[in-house]
C-alpha cells in the first residue's frame, strides 16, 4: 500500500510505501539509541497515527493539498516529524517485525501521545487536553526515575516573567514578607526598622544584618530578583514515556507489554486495508426508520403509511452501504414500534460512526413542502454530512431545500455518536405525498443519502 505525501520543500507529491514510511518516521523521531523492542513499540505508534489518515478509519487526507494523504509540514497532518533521511536497518527491522499492527480502542486507532520522560508518573488526559480519554490514564512509572534530566533548571528575572507571561508582578513596598525556610519571624518597629529576623536557621538583629550585608540602614525590605524553575521529567506526560519504554525493553519486556503498560485498555490489531470497490469498509452506521407515530399517528388520511415508507428507504440505504463494505444496524426490521429510548440504546451499544434517522414531516396546512435535516448544536461532523445529504437529496427528488438546522430532539441528545435526522418530505403535502408513494422515488432518496455519505468519506473522488 502506498500513501501520497506532499513534500513542501520540493513542492511535489511523492508516493511512499506504507511500511517504508513507518520506518523512516520512526528513524527521524527516535534520535537516540533505543532497544529493538522500544523501537517496535514506537513503530506501531507511528503506524497507528498514519492509519488514522486512511479513508477506512475516517481520514480525509491532507486539508491543504488536494489529492494527498498527508504532508510533511511539522504538526499539520500527524504529530510526528517527517523528513527524507537515511534509515538504519534496525528501524526497517522494527517496521517489518510489527508489519500491519496498530493500537486500537473500541475498534478505532488511538491517538498515540508520547513524551520523552515522565519522571515517575504519566498524566491523565483531562489535565492536559481538557477532556477524558479512557486509554490515556495516569500510570506510575518507576522505569525512568534514575535517568538524569538535562537542562532542567531555568532562571527568570521578575522583568522577564512579566514580559513572557504578559502580566504585572507587584513588588512589595515597605512590606515584610515571610518566606518559609528563608525569611521568618520578622520583628519590625513602628518606624519600619527591622529589630530582628530569622534567616534560614539563624536569628539576626537588624543592625547586625545591616553591618554584615553592608546595608545603608535597618529600614530595609527584600524582594525576589530571579525565579528558579526546576523541572522533573520532560514533556506533557501523556501516553508513552520514551525513557521508561526503553528501560522496560532493556529488562526484557516486549513491545506488547510496553504499549499495554502506557495505554490503558488498548488492543493490538491487524490494520484493515481498504478493498477494491469497498470504500466504506470499516465504517459503522445505525439507520433508524422513524416509526411514524412520533406525532401521534403513522397512517395519514391520504392512505400513506409513514412507518412503511421510512423502513423501505432505510432498508434500501442499508443495502447500498453494505455493498460498499459498511457495517449497518437497523433500529427496527419490521413494523413493530420501537421506543425512542430503545433506538438510542441500540446506537449507543453499536457505537457507530453515524446515526441517521429518516422520517417524514407533517403540517396542518397542505401547502408546506420540502426537505430538512437536523443535527445537534456544536457537532461539526454531523453538520458537515447533513449539508451533503440535503444537497444530494433535494436535487435527486426535486424537493425544496429547507436547510440544515440545529435541534435538541431526544435522539440527537441521547445518541452518543454524530447523529442527524432527515425529515425527507412533508407527507401532508400532495406533491410530496405523491413522491413518497412512488417506490422509484424512495429508491432515489436512498441513493442520494448514500452518495452524500460517499462524498463525506471520499471527498477526492477515490471511490
Amino acid at each position: 500500500m502506498y500513501l501520497k505525501l506532499y513534500n513542501n520543500k520540493m513542492q511535489s507529491i511523492q508516493e511512499k510505501e506504507f511500511e517504508d514510511l513507518v520506518a523512516s518516521i520512526t528513524s527521524v523521531n527516535l534520535k537516540e539509541s533505543y532497544d529493538i523492542e522500544a523501537i517496535k513499540a514506537f513503530s506501531i505508534m507511528v503506524r497507528t497515527e498514519l492509519a488514522r489518515k486512511l479513508n477506512i478509519y475516517g481520514g480525509i487526507g491532507c486539508s491543504m493539498h488536494k489529492g494527498c494523504d498527508l504532508c510533511d509540514e511539522a504538526g499539520h497532518c500527524i504529530m510526528f516529524d517527517i523528513e527524507d533521511c537515511f534509515v538504519d536497518d534496525i528501524y526497517k527491522q522494527a517496521a517489518c517485525g510489527t508489519k500491519g499492527i496498530i493500537i486500537t480502542f473500541d475498534n478505532k486507532p488511538i491517538k498515540p501521545f508520547f513524551h520523552y520522560r515522565c519522571g515517575g508518573a504519566t498524566e491523565n488526559s483531562e489535565n492536559v487536553l481538557g477532556s477524558k480519554i479512557t486509554y490515556l490514564r495516569r500510570v506510575l512509572c518507576s522505569y525512568c526515575k534514575l535517568i538524569p534530566d538535562q537542562d532542567n533548571e531555568k532562571q527568570f528575572t521578575v522583568e522577564e516573567m512579566e514580559q513572557i507571561l504578559n502580566t504585572k508582578i507587584l513588588k512589595p513596598d515597605h512590606i515584610y514578607n515571610s518566606i518559609v525556610g528563608m525569611f521568618e519571624d520578622i520583628d519590625v518597629d513602628d518606624q519600619g526598622r527591622v529589630r530582628c529576623l530569622k534567616i534560614g536557621n539563624k536569628v539576626f538583629k537588624g543592625n547586625e544584618l545591616m553591618e554584615i550585608l553592608n546595608l545603608n540602614s535597618t529600614r530595609f525590605n527584600y524582594t525576589p530578583v530571579k525565579f528558579l524553575f526546576k523541572s522533573v521529567g520532560m514533556g506533557h506526560g501523556l501516553g508513552l514515556c520514551l525513557c521508561g519504554a526503553n528501560e522496560m525493553a532493556l529488562i526484557g519486556r516486549s513491545y506488547k507489554e510496553i504499549l499495554s503498560y502506557y495505554y490503558t485498555g488498548i488492543e493490538l490489531e491487524e490494520m484493515e486495508i481498504a478493498e477494491e470497490g469497498k470504500p466504506l469498509k470499516g465504517r459503522r452506521f445505525v439507520l433508524d426508520a422513524g416509526c411514524g407515530d412520533e406525532d401521534g399517528k403513522s397512517k395519514q388520511s391520504n392512505g400513506l403509511d409513514e412507518k412503511e415508507i421510512n423502513l423501505d428507504i432505510v432498508q434500501s440505504l442499508a443495502r447500498l452501504l453494505q455493498r460498499d463494505g459498511a457495517t449497518v444496524k437497523l433500529t427496527r426490521e419490521g413494523n413493530k414500534d420501537v421506543a425512542l429510548s430503545d433506538r438510542a440504546a441500540i446506537s449507543n451499544f453499536e457505537k457507530p460512526d453515524f446515526f441517521i434517522s429518516i422520517l417524514q414531516n407533517s403540517f396542518a396546512g397542505p401547502g408546506v413542502s420540502g426537505t430538512e435535516v437536523y443535527h445537534f448544536r456544536g457537532d461539526k461532523e454531523s453538520e458537515k454530512i447533513a449539508k451533503l445529504i440535503i444537497d444530494e437529496v433535494s436535487k435527486a427528488i426535486d424537493s425544496k431545500n429547507r436547510g440544515v438546522r440545529t435541534a435538541e430532539f431526544y435522539l440527537l441528545r441521547q445518541v452518543r455518536a454524530s447523529a442527524i435526522i432527515l425529515q425527507l418530505l412533508y407527507i401532508t403535502n400532495p406533491n410530496d405525498g405523491e413522491k413518497l408513494a412512488d417506490p422509484a422515488m424512495r429508491q432515489k432518496a436512498a441513493e442520494a443519502v448514500y452518495q452524500a455519505i460517499l462524498k463525506y468519506y471520499c471527498p477526492m473522488g477515490s471511490v
